[in-house]
């Protein structure tokens, strides 16, 4: 899965994308809005530069909602980023 989401990364960010490293928590989270929110926050410049945005609105259930405005690619890494970090989500919905 990791090698997808930097494919995806690079084939859409190319030079603008300097470093993709991947960064482990040690301490156990709670799966909420704002732990999603911050995790998403290495994403927002660049999902920027494209003109879009990215706000997680709730997390309930398994089911994460996300506003999304942006090319659909980048919204694909941006499902996989938030199933790769928090694996109690099951489905990330993206809305506009």
């Amino acid at each position: 899965m990791t090698m997808g989401i930097e494919r995806v990364l690079k084939e859409k960010f190319g030079d603008a994308l300097k470093e993709i490293r991947q960064v482990y928590d040690e301490e156990a989270k709670e799966t909420t809005a704002e732990a999603v929110n911050r995790h998403l926050d290495i994403l927002r410049p660049a999902i920027k530069n494209f003109g879009g945005s990215v706000e997680v609105l709730s997390v309930e259930n398994g089911d994460c909602f996300v506003n999304y405005v942006g090319p659909e690619s980048i919204g694909s890494g941006v499902k996989a980023a938030i199933k790769e970090k928090f694996p109690d989500i099951i489905n990330v919905i993206l809305k506009q």
